[in-house]
């Protein structure tokens, strides 16, 4: 009896390792949706960091002829000043084609506008964004699949406007984009385009008023951050907002920093009111979104009736930040960039979390500021992306005399030298349904009629 008792407990000790093994193994092997990726660019070597040279601002969009086109610009990195300066050439924005569904890209073009958003409407290919010094908002027009474009226009230069490669949303014969007046404290704007003119034309675009973001908010800061390169660390800003359609209303959906992002997950939500020769825009409150601190571009896809977009998602916000810029980290723990999560949603507020798409443990490498189309049963992302950060250039210091947060490296987690491209496969599938039964009854309770 004690010899099986015996036995018996040794055999129980062992299925318990086993399982303990399994189920750790099992946690520990979870994988990101989509981390390998294509190369759709990568930036020059160069022997001198002062003329470090980065990509960003990538966008990505599907032709009625399958055609996948991608936009991303170069842009300097001010070593003395943290500051970011455009190129001053007119090939600083390079568009690219594939026509095998992104498994290859050759550069088709160039163009002069930077933080640029694709769209096609009117049987051409358009591009929006601003000027690469001046800031003024800018448009240019290519009539054959991005191969060639018109000089750009400015539609708007009355003061330094700022954006992203964020959404174009069509509705009612309008075309709408959000932007922000830096000179006016990073204050929301949109534009929008008459459909019925010539996009071309300036006089076929309207601006709306400007909306600056609530200033003193003590509810929403631990008041951590401190100044840094001569920028306001304080007060809230509005940045890269998407236009967003939700149950036939216009809404833009904007990217908060508030403590210099170290209050993550929040975003603020404005309403556009457009009667078609005045747009009234307002501010409604902020909100919760997983990444908000961050660059996002807003999907919506049709047949899942949801929402969707890839956001960098911080980890730790309150750990030590002495660490992370010994080893050239840029910014504080809240401008973590290395983690890319795919979230949907059914009201385009209310998000969850399908997965990850792709991660690096080196605080130094991201995968962020994407933007997304849908592509059949996929989803492919559009990544601007550091990696390598922490080999390839750790003899490069810039040295500009800011002890803390300053980067030492040309390509750390937020200077980018690489547009990757991912791709999420049956993306749909990640998903809940979140719509509700109202016939459903309790567990065990039946129906009426039953």
């Amino acid at each position: 009896m004690i010899y099986r008792h015996c036995l018996f407990t040794t055999l129980s000790v062992i299925l318990c390792l086993v399982l303990l093994l399994f189920f750790t193994s099992s946690a520990n092997s979870v994988e990101p949706l989509a981390q390998e990726y294509v190369v759709v660019h990568k930036v020059r070597d160069l022997d001198h960091p002062a003329r470090a040279v980065c990509v960003g601002s990538p966008d990505i969009l599907r032709l009625p002829s399958g055609r996948l086109i991608a936009s991303m610009e170069l842009w300097l990195k001010r070593p003395t000043s943290s500051d970011e300066g455009g190129i001053d050439y007119p090939n600083h924005c390079k568009v690219k084609a594939s026509d095998d569904g992104g498994e290859t890209w050759s550069q088709i073009s160039t163009n002069g506008i930077t933080w640029g958003s694709l769209f096609y409407v009117k049987d051409a290919l358009y591009m929006i964004g601003n000027d690469p010094l001046k800031r003024d908002i800018r448009i240019t027009r290519s009539p054959d699949e991005g191969n060639t474009w018109s000089k750009p226009v400015t539609l708007f230069h009355d003061s330094r406007y700022h954006g992203s490669a964020t959404p174009v949303h069509v509705k009612d014969g309008f075309i709408y984009r959000a932007f922000e007046d830096m000179d006016q404290g990073s204050a929301s704007l949109v534009v929008a385009g008459d459909l019925s003119e010539d996009l071309l034309d300036p006089a076929a675009w309207r601006m709306s008023n400007k909306v600056e973001p609530p200033r003193d908010t003590p509810s929403l800061t631990r008041r951590a951050a401190k100044k840094k390169d001569g920028r306001d660390a304080g007060g809230n800003w509005f940045l890269e907002g998407n236009v967003v359609e939700i149950r036939g209303e216009l809404y833009v959906l904007l990217r908060t920093r508030i403590d210099v992002q170290l209050t993550a997950g929040m975003t603020s939500l404005c309403k556009l009111e457009d009667d078609g020769d005045t747009m009234s825009y307002r501010f409604v409150q902020f909100y919760p979104m997983p990444g908000g601190q961050n660059k996002f571009d807003i999907v919506f896809d049709k047949k899942s009736g949801l929402y969707w977009t890839c956001t960098a998602c911080v980890p730790n916000t309150y750990q030590p930040p002495e660490p992370l810029a010994e080893r050239g980290f840029h910014g504080n723990p809240a401008n973590t960039r290395r983690i890319l999560m795919l979230n949907y949603s059914i009201d385009g507020l209310n998000w969850f979390q399908a997965g990850c798409v792709a991660m690096s443990h080196n605080p130094l490498e991201s995968f962020h500021y994407s933007s997304q189309v849908v592509d059949g049963d996929d989803l492919l992302v559009l990544s601007r992306s550091s990696i390598g950060a922490a080999d390839g250039y750790s003899n490069y210091t810039w040295n500009a005399g800011i002890a803390s947060g300053k980067a030492k490296l040309p390509y750390n987690n937020h200077d980018s030298n690489m547009i990757t491209l991912h791709r999420v496969k049956n993306f749909r599938s990640l998903s809940l349904d979140l719509k509700p039964d109202f016939e459903a009854t309790a567990v065990g309770d039946k129906r009426p009629n039953e």
